[in-house]
């Protein structure tokens, strides 16, 4: 079974592999051997270039009232009723005083706590999930191997190792509280106050004159609501911050940490232990393929002024990916080991078709050559391991959050195209040559298929349900080499042919993926065989 695609994949383009050859078909018989080191620093940009992933709508289906008394969830409903001195109702001994007020023109009123501002089922405690850095590290060496089958067919072989690939994430949470909680803090800081202007909760001043009764009934009710101490006290939310998953999120249906209801966990501490810093290296994803002269002469050969190329390929999915959640494999902080890996590869069989070609011409004994590429791949279905994650679930218990999307899911990568534009010229003739380049890159939106339509639709992106995160991405990119040629036969030094290239990949515009900086260090050499 392959594993759950993410947004961490380190295979973040394969554009490169359309331009820095110096010959897209080889001579029979010829083999060419590449190695490449390539040291790449990425962030994730989102819409309208914005680093890191666009906030994120987040809260947790059935906590409501959880939050502000795990105990007595009608701990805020129905003040009005709580009695005083065993028989008196809150609401009956401030109607008293309420009447004795506009009698007396005392011009003041008490509110009586007869409004209720919520319900179990009405409230919701939501917010925003915040990444405002994301970050991916690689280093990587590939190797390739062509070889010339005819004079017209050439194999390609690329064998991509990751040295090291590390993605970090900078987590945060901004609150968005129910309309009703505030407008409840609004109302009983109000009254609190009314209380005070009255002397409460010491005594009545002067000039209000009621009876010692009544002056202690209320006495009890300040006691009661709007002090520490309280037994029904709502100070504490009064005065507290009131930004719940912040603070602290209480029960053992949201605490992945715990099985008691009395112990608390709060936002950041889910996001770290749900998405970690991750690491891996290994082996990624082989290609292979075939590259077909159908137009022209190549360049190598030098008889005409063009030429133009087919090409068909295969992605095998060799990479590391993602194993099936466990929760008895952990590591040493206990927490379940899918959590902390990194899938270097796509884990599907892809297909390319490209179509590519070059002129070239000599002016002044060096040679000016211009290549163009354009390539589509196609990305089929395949079933993979759902990550576990509260993130587009609403819930922290594994189970539940496998029972929503199911152990298993379908996910269809969306179709890509590439295409670029390259033009070089040799500074010193067969030698030295620069190459400046620029390659164009749109990937088609994701498609997922599980037990939950909601969940599909929230990891497509592209609507309003995850506002500003598509699947859909763009991407503009400059490149620049300096190659050091030493295969020509007439001026050659040591026995064996060879190029040396430094290059460098700068983004120009990135949407919805990886805008990433790359360094690259090429050694090629050739050799035939008879």
């Amino acid at each position: 079974m392959k594993t759950v695609k993410s947004a961490a994949t380190v295979c973040i383009f394969l554009a490169g592999q359309l331009s820095g050859q110096a010959y897209f078909t080889l001579p029979k018989n010829v083999w060419r051997i590449s190695v490449v080191k390539e040291a790449t620093s990425a962030n994730w940009v989102s819409a309208g270039g914005k680093k890191g992933l666009p906030d994120e709508y987040f809260t947790l289906d059935g906590y409501g009232l959880k939050y502000y008394d795990e105990l007595n969830l009608d701990s805020l409903i129905g003040l009005n009723e709580h009695l005083v001195n065993t028989n008196d109702r809150v609401d009956e001994i401030i109607q008293t005083f309420n009447d004795m007020s506009e009698v007396e023109g005392w011009e003041i009123q008490l509110n009586d706590f007869n409004r209720n501002f919520f319900n179990r089922d009405s409230f919701n405690v939501s917010g925003f999930i915040t990444n405002t850095k994301r970050t991916l590290q690689s280093q990587l060496t590939t190797i390739r191997f062509e070889y010339g089958i005819t004079e017209r067919v050439t194999l390609t072989l690329g064998i991509p190792n990751y040295a090291s690939a590390t993605q970090e994430n900078q987590w945060g949470w901004e609150g968005t509280i129910d309309d009703s909680l505030y407008a409840f803090i609004k109302y009983h800081t109000e009254n609190m106050q009314k209380f005070n202007d009255l002397g409460i909760p010491e005594d009545l001043s002067d000039p209000y004159d009621i009876t010692a009764s009544l002056k202690s009934k209320l006495n009890n009710i300040y006691d009661s609501f709007y002090t520490a101490d309280g037994t029904e006290s709502v100070l504490w939310l009064l005065e507290n911050d009131i930004d719940p998953f912040k603070s602290s999120i209480t029960g053992a249906q949201f605490n992945p940490f715990s099985n008691s209801d009395n112990d608390t966990t709060n936002i950041d501490s889910l996001m770290i232990f749900y998405h970690p810093n991750r690491s891996t290296s290994g082996l990624g994803d082989i290609r292979w393929g075939l590259n077909f002269h159908l137009l022209g002469s190549p360049v190598w050969a030098g008889e005409s002024l063009f030429s133009v190329y087919g090409g068909f390929g295969m992605t095998i999915p060799t990479a590391k990916l993602i194993s099936k959640f466990n929760p008895d494999k952990v590591d040493d902080t206990g927490r379940p080991k899918q959590f902390s890996q990194l899938q270097l590869g796509d884990g599907v069989t892809a297909l390319h078709f490209s179509l590519f070609g070059e002129l070239y011409k000599t002016i002044q004994s060096r040679e000016l050559k211009i290549n163009w590429a354009t390539e589509f791949k196609f990305n089929p279905e395949g079933k993979f391991w759902k990550r576990v994650t509260p993130r587009g679930t609403y819930s922290v218990q594994h189970d539940s959050i496998l029972s929503q999307i199911g152990e298993v899911y379908r996910f269809r990568r969306g179709d890509e195209l590439f295409s670029s534009l390259a033009g070089s010229l040799e500074l010193i003739p067969h030698k030295l040559r620069i190459s400046v380049g620029q390659t164009w890159y749109l990937k088609m939106r994701n498609s997922y298929y599980s037990k939950n339509k909601e969940w599909n639709e929230w990891m497509a992106g592209g609507t309003d349900l995850r506002k500003d995160y598509d699947t859909r991405s763009v991407m503009i990119f400059q490149d620049l080499a300096l190659i050091f040629q030493n295969t020509d036969p007439m001026n050659q030094f040591g026995s064996t042919p060879f190029e040396a290239e430094l290059s460098a990949t700068v983004p120009v515009l990135t949407r919805h993926t990886w805008s990433a900086i790359k360094v690259r260090l090429s050694f090629v050499t050739y050799f035939q065989l008879w």
